[in-house]
């Protein structure tokens, strides 16, 4: 928690210094998407020197953007992991993975068919 309260008070001062912290919020939604297709580059020529960049990249937008909108992106962490911690399910051998919930849904419409 210290480390991310660090990491986020300089990003934060950045942001402030360079006034993107008064940034229209789309401004930042619309630099996570360029980074998506930025990290969807990397991803697919196996440039992990990239890779690791455009995922920084889209972090620090995604901590901006949170800021701008009012959300504590520390809590949507805490949150989405609390959500995701109990889950069950399989991964498909395209490394799909299916919530077990949603398995029983598939099964049981199978059953109907």
């Amino acid at each position: 928690m210290k480390d991310y309260e660090k990491l986020f008070q300089k990003i934060t001062s950045w942001a402030h210094e360079r006034k993107i912290d008064q940034a229209d919020p789309r401004v930042e939604f619309m630099k996570m998407t360029e980074e998506l297709g930025e990290l969807s580059s990397a991803y697919n020529k196996e440039n992990y020197e990239k890779l690791v960049d455009s995922i920084g990249d889209l972090q620090i937008a995604l901590l901006i953007f949170c800021k701008l909108v009012g959300v504590d992106h520390y809590q949507a962490m805490v949150t989405a992991y609390n959500e995701i911690a109990q889950r069950t399910g399989m991964t498909t051998d395209d490394g799909v993975f299916i919530k077990e919930t949603d398995l029983k849904a598939i099964n049981g419409e199978k059953r109907k068919s």
